[in-house]
């Protein structure tokens, strides 16, 4: 009797551990696993752009926001410097999938190549290549004096530029962001 007792709770320990395990592996498809995932984006920018590329949210002078379908579009101007009235985009996403940045050249855009993570390697790319890296989301603003801002950042230039460039943002290019 003793025996039974005690397999009978082994059981019951058993079952509840597989139904939790259950739950949860529901709970990440449901939810995503908690986290929210972010709106796919599209950044456009001016065809032969090089440089840094800096996105500001919540600016009231900033340019409107612009979807087409579900995805944020983001027109990056000559300055490499947008400012915008979307919110931020926070989250997850699939850089791979859900985040593309194109020139555009005339009525045609270009797809370029993005290193995003550390799952991408650059180690076997040719030096002379254009691409998108060192992209990042965080906040800043404190030395343009704007307080705290949400902001994205990356670069786009080819990997010999890299150490041959200074990417620090003035204060005299955020305010002249739109020219």
């Amino acid at each position: 009797m003793d025996m039974n007792i005690r397999s009978i709770i082994l059981k019951s320990v058993f079952a509840l551990v597989f139904l939790y395990g259950l739950y949860l592996i529901w709970a990440v498809f449901a939810f995503g696993g908690g986290c929210k995932k972010m709106v796919p984006e599209t950044h456009i920018l001016p065809y032969g752009y090089k440089g840094d590329v800096y996105i500001f949210f919540n600016q009231n002078e900033g340019k409107p926001v612009e979807y087409e379908g579900k995805t944020r579009i983001y027109r990056i101007p000559k300055s490499g410097i947008l400012r915008t009235k979307f919110k931020p985009n926070s989250g997850w996403i699939d850089s791979k999938e859900h985040l593309n940045l194109y020139y555009e050249r005339n009525d045609s855009m270009l797809l370029l190549n993005k290193y995003i993570s550390g799952r991408d390697s650059i180690i076997n790319i040719d030096s002379n290549l254009i691409i998108v890296f060192e992209y990042g989301i965080g906040s800043g603003g404190e030395a343009l004096r704007q307080g705290d801002i949400n902001l994205t950042t990356y670069i786009v230039d080819s990997l010999k530029n890299f150490d041959k460039r200074d990417y620090l943002l003035t204060k005299e290019r955020f305010e002249n962001w739109d020219k």
